[in-house]
């Protein structure tokens, strides 16, 4: 039987190959389309990810969680601060920092994935429920805009 952080850790990457295959499906043309969820576009998407996986990276860095205050305003600088990226930088930022994370999260203490911990609670919201949460906005949309399953 495997422990709990093993678990975890195999559901994180489970739902992570789930997301990025929603992105290997699309064409660079399609990164930066909006309208996937709103005006944000696939790369806005995966930016927001990326931003809170860093926010999860340096809370388990530090060992403490430090909130980020209005949620809706922090996402809106986040997103704002990544605006001028091309969607290619921002898909290597992803795989940057989604290294770093799971470099972080193997070796964080096994008490941070225990039920009820505030840890779990951050790893959970930024990883496993967020990248379903997007990945399935994006597969949504791209079945119905997408450049790759219109040249189908």
């Amino acid at each position: 039987m495997k422990d709990r952080k093993s678990a975890v850790l195999a559901a994180i990457d489970d739902s992570w190959r789930q997301f990025r295959n929603s992105l290997n499906r699309l064409v660079s043309e399609d990164m930066a389309k909006p309208g996937v969820l709103e005006k944000q576009s696939v790369a806005d998407i995966v930016g927001h990810i990326t931003t809170w996986e860093w926010e999860l990276v340096t809370s388990l860095d530090s060992g403490k969680i430090e909130p980020v205050g209005d949620v809706d305003r922090f996402n809106a600088e986040a997103a704002q601060t990544k605006s001028e990226n091309e969607p290619r930088r921002t898909v290597e930022e992803m795989e940057q920092v989604h290294r770093s994370l799971r470099d972080q999260l193997a070796k964080a203490p096994s008490a941070y994935f225990e039920p009820f911990d505030p840890f779990r609670e951050m790893i959970d919201s930024c990883t496993v429920l967020h990248y379903q949460e997007h990945g399935a906005q994006i597969r949504i949309w791209a079945a119905k805009n997408s450049l790759a399953s219109t040249n189908n």
